[in-house]
């Protein structure tokens, strides 16, 4: 659903699996997003006339923030040990 399952795995790896640095890192993309969508009408943003498909430059932004936030954060990230394990329920 146009790429929001790429942020949302950003979002929980950034916020390190805790849900208060989850929803500051939610509200961090959000705002990339935001900018993204609404980047025709904010007047002090640099339009890109010259560029080719410059309509583009601002909705790849929350995807390239991403891309770095990620290479810079996710080295000293860990998943908790049972994400990626399926719950069952008589195993306990």
């Amino acid at each position: 659903m146009a790429g929001y399952g790429f942020l949302a795995l950003a979002v929980m790896i950034f916020g390190n699996w805790k849900p208060l640095n989850i929803l500051l890192a939610s509200l961090f993309f959000a705002f990339f997003k935001i900018l993204g969508s609404y980047s025709s009408s904010i007047p002090f943003l640099p339009s890109f006339d010259q560029v080719r498909s410059s309509e583009y430059i601002y909705l790849m932004l929350p995807y390239v923030v991403t891309m770095i936030v990620l290479i810079l954060t996710s080295k000293k990230s860990r998943a908790p040990k049972a994400e990626g394990i399926p719950y069952d329920k008589g195993a306990r």
